[in-house]
């Protein structure tokens, strides 16, 4: 009971190891190219010239088409590709399961106030439709409808009142069948009202293998959009294979970001490209400057205002611990010949670690969490950059929450946010208004408490220092355990939550559930403060 006990006593603090210590913060880096010749000796700060160029053809235009389902090819299962190798990453596991013991739920502590949550609509997304799983829950809001992408789907829902306004196949929506789709992203620009939609592709052969993006011509996601066509080979080693890609954008350009793998799945880094607003929102051609390899994962931002730096951010998967965080500033990024990379290194108060894996009540079978990479987009609001990440706490999955100050890298805010005393936390994601309010969702089981998988909300206003932990909104309790004969069932690689646009105190939200022992499905919520 111990280790339940002292994560209820103390849920913010990073390393219970160093539970009596106080957290201290220390600058290890300088921002923006105009401040190298500034830097004290310990900054370690390093610019980074391109590694390649990408030519980004003219893409076709695809109209709306009702009704129009095509064959899809689909794995039974989407491989997970950890950037540390696979007999590392089963090792970080196995000595992360070593420090779990279960114990009966304890009373709750006194947490710190927050303002009340409410649920404005509660509804069921996309269901597993066919054998490909997990399902990578995504999704973004928009001026009028809701967005959500899974690895079968994308649905397009009214705001309004939650009614389906379109479904296709990620086949159909791409108009590609040559190989199987995967890990799709989804976000809005509320400033543009363009919805981009990214999917990965299994590679055609050592050569060729597709990495799809979606423009839409207007704000109705049930409309035309622009697909480009990106043979990342072109700008690869033969072989390599481009995995895990994630999309975020600044006042100018789209940034997307990906890990590559070599041969035998060798990790070989993390790659960026970013590509003007201009050129994509137009439907025109064009080319844009790859930087890598480069730490990964790497999330890029959501940008909510004019900062002329675009923060980018790898939380390194660590073979035991971890303690930095690396960051990388990108200013000029709709400038192809004069775009820059300046990466720099963030040391943390205390190490992070992997998390153990998920237990369920009524049977032995495990829910993977995933190592400690951040999974979605990070918000950028002046000097503020959001994320989130699950590790280890007390020997349960847990996520923690980063306000990470750009101007001098200093964490101004973080602590663990988590569901009850004997619950596991996992497949967390973060999103801020310009206010420095914020929202999280996550997934949390409870063997103690009897509770499946349940799809979580919670937030914090600009000044609170924590998200209360224990606590949140539960959204949905599924009324099984997941079980499809897997050794470690793999769970969604992420989740989704965004602001809404058309009110900043509210947010949408996507994540995962249980339909039966061997089906997915999803929740979307809208929620606000």
């Amino acid at each position: 009971m111990l280790h339940h006990m002292t994560r209820l006593l103390q849920p913010e603090h990073p390393d219970l190891r160093m539970r009596n210590k106080v957290e201290k913060l220390t600058l290890t880096a300088a921002i923006g190219i105009s401040s190298l010749l500034l830097l004290p000796a310990y900054a370690r700060a390093q610019m980074i010239a391109p590694n390649a160029w990408l030519n980004l053809d003219s893409p076709i235009e695809l109209l709306p088409r009702e009704n129009y389902v095509m064959p899809r090819p689909a794995p039974s299962a989407i491989p997970f590709r950890p950037t540390i190798s696979a007999s590392a990453y089963a090792a970080a596991k196995k000595a992360a399961a070593a420090n779990y013991s279960p114990v009966e739920p304890a009373p709750f502590a006194p947490v710190p106030a927050a303002p009340p949550t409410m649920v404005f609509k509660n509804f069921s997304g996309a269901s597993q439709i066919d054998t490909t799983r997990p399902p990578d829950t995504e999704g973004a809001v928009g001026a009028t409808q809701f967005v959500e992408t899974t690895n079968s789907q994308v649905n397009i829902y009214n705001k309004s009142d939650a009614s389906l306004a379109k479904s296709v196949t990620l086949a159909s929506f791409f108009n590609y069948t040559t190989q199987a789709l995967f890990d799709p992203r989804v976000v809005y620009d509320p400033v543009w009202k363009r919805w981009i939609v990214t999917a990965d592709a299994f590679a055609e052969s050592s050569s060729i293998q597709k990495f799809y993006i979606a423009i839409s011509k207007t704000s109705n996601a049930a409309g035309a959009f622009y697909i480009y066509n990106i043979n990342v080979t072109s700008f690869l080693s033969v072989g390599d294979f481009w995995d895990f890609p994630q999309v975020g954008f600044d006042q100018d350009a789209v940034i997307f970001t990906a890990n590559v793998f070599g041969s035998s799945n060798a990790y070989k880094g993390a790659y960026a490209f970013p590509m003007a607003k201009a050129l994509l929102y137009n439907g025109r051609s064009g080319s844009a400057p790859v930087f890598g390899p480069l730490v990964g994962t790497l999330a890029p931002p959501i940008v909510l205002d004019q900062n002329a730096n675009t923060f980018l951010i790898a939380a390194p998967a660590p073979l035991t611990s971890g303690s930095t965080f690396t960051k990388y500033t990108m200013t000029n990024s709709s400038h192809p010949a004069s775009t820059a990379l300046v990466a720099s290194t963030i040391t943390l108060p205390s190490a992070y670690s992997i998390p153990p894996s998920a237990h369920q009540p009524g049977t032995t079978a495990l829910l993977d969490t995933s190592d400690s990479r951040f999974v979605n987009a990070s918000t950028q609001n002046g000097n503020d950059l959001w994320q989130t990440h699950t590790i280890a706490l007390s020997g349960s999955a847990t996520p923690k929450f980063y306000r990470i100050n750009t101007a001098v890298n200093t964490i101004s805010q973080s602590g663990f946010f988590f569901q009850t005393n004997t619950s596991d936390d996992f497949n967390a994601s973060i999103t801020a208004n310009a206010n420095g309010d914020s929202f999280v969702t996550w997934t949390a089981t409870d063997p103690a408490a009897s509770r499946n998988a349940q799809a979580m909300f919670s937030g914090k206003r600009s000044a609170d220092t924590a998200i209360p932990a224990p606590g949140g909104v539960v959204g949905v309790i599924s009324s099984t355990f997941y079980d499809t004969t897997d050794a470690k069932e793999r769970w969604g690689d992420y989740s989704a939550i965004t602001i809404d646009p058309s009110s900043t105190s509210k947010a949408w939200l996507v994540n995962e559930k249980i339909n039966s022992t061997t089906l997915w499905g999803s929740q979307i919520m809208q929620v606000s403060f």
